[in-house]
């Protein structure tokens, strides 16, 4: 039988761990953190933090297993030790995992917050952050782009299916069966009903499927919502974020990691959008609560510290920019359909991120001057 964590028997687990004693029960406080996973965040008398993460079991007692990934990635930087050197500094502290059970033991960074809640807190966006975050995906990229030795690795023995990559999205949108129309709200058929209007959208789609190319270690679901911050990071030097929640690495497409990574810094320019019957398409847009102004260095500071680091994707792969924008408005997409999936909303937000999306796969040479600014040129500055 499985072991269910709760707020009574999780010392008891830890204990029989020895990752705590007896006594810690009376002298530590423990605090239930809302996830997708069930996750108790344990904090010690002498202030050190554990995270204790477990996996939701389904109705038939079995779970995702993603954890299983997670860690993976945790081995394949401790077995490769000149890799793990160059890149441990901004991955999670992971700890223990128990795959009979799908918990997971992390060291939980207190001198970190979430990006995504500075962010909306501060309503800036400092060119230092991206510009570290750009260093460290082209790091992981770079690092591991064509080594067979990883992939080998990675790949090989209990693991997960990935479902939530590149491929998955383009699968499930060329699926949208009839029934889908019967189960749906009538707001959120206005979805469906729009992208089956524009062929260009789909064979974007199409052609973009065809284009992925497997070459490295990818994170698989890189968003500011899975960055880290230091609280200290004007004063902490170069490593001042880190990338977490790897459950769904994969050996991948780059492209679609960083293309991830824009579409959801647009997201804050797109959800706080202005909508209102008596205002345009353009109106809305520039009376968003974050605009796109102060959101394209940000953009500009991460492709740019990226290709620094990663200058040889661009001569192996000439048209990557191009992909990487067309990943962009794909994970816009997918944006739209969790929306959809969760809250059964489809609104004029909606249909405006969906435009932009289109712009984004359908035209990425122009949508570059949109995004970057209209006088950047991001191979030659």
């Amino acid at each position: 039988m499985a072991i269910v964590l709760d707020t009574e028997n999780v010392f008891d687990y830890l204990t029989a761990l020895k990752y705590c004693n007896a006594a810690d029960r009376a002298t530590s406080s423990i605090q239930i953190i809302p996830a997708k996973n069930f996750n108790l965040l344990i904090t010690f008398a002498d202030r050190q933090q554990l995270l204790i993460k477990q996996e939701i079991y389904d109705d038939r007692g079995e779970t995702n297993r993603e954890f299983l990934a997670a860690w993976k990635m945790h081995e394949l930087v401790e077995l490769f030790p000149a890799l793990g050197e160059k890149i441990s500094n901004f991955l999670p502290d992971l700890l223990y995992f128990d795959p009979e059970n799908s918990i997971l033991i992390v060291n939980y960074l207190d001198d970190y917050c979430d990006l995504s809640t500075y962010y909306s807190q501060e309503n800036l966006f400092p060119i230092e952050i991206a510009e570290s975050i750009g260093r460290s995906l082209g790091t992981i990229h770079s690092l591991t782009f064509r080594q067979s030795e990883y992939q080998q690795f990675l790949n090989a023995g209990d693991r997960p299916a990935v479902s939530y990559t590149a491929i998955d999205i383009i699968l499930r949108m060329n699926r949208i069966a009839p029934q889908v129309f019967r189960i749906m709200p009538q707001e959120c058929l206005q979805f469906f009903k729009l992208y089956q209007r524009f062929p260009s959208l789909s064979q974007a789609i199409n052609e973009l499927g065809s284009s992925i190319t497997a070459d490295c270690l990818v994170h698989n679901d890189l968003k500011i919502n899975n960055i880290l911050l230091a609280l200290n990071w004007e004063q902490s030097g170069s490593n001042i974020i880190r990338l977490i929640d790897w459950e769904r690495v994969n050996w991948g497409d780059p492209a679609f990691d960083l293309g991830c990574l824009l579409g959801s810094y647009l997201e804050i320019w797109l959800d706080g959008l202005t909508i209102d019957k008596a205002l345009s398409l353009n109106e809305s847009l520039q009376l968003a609560t974050t605009s796109l102004e102060s959101l394209q260095p940000s953009l500009f500071a991460i492709v740019r510290s990226y290709l620094d680091i990663f200058p040889t994707i661009i001569i192996t792969r000439p048209d990557y920019l191009d992909r990487v924008i067309q990943f962009a408005g794909l994970s816009l997409i997918q944006h739209i359909e969790i929306i959809i999936d969760e809250d059964r909303v489809f609104g004029n937000r909606g249909i405006v991120t969906l435009q932009v999306a289109k712009q984004l796969l359908c035209t990425p040479q122009a949508a570059m001057k949109t995004l970057f600014g209209p006088n950047v040129n991001l191979l030659n500055s």
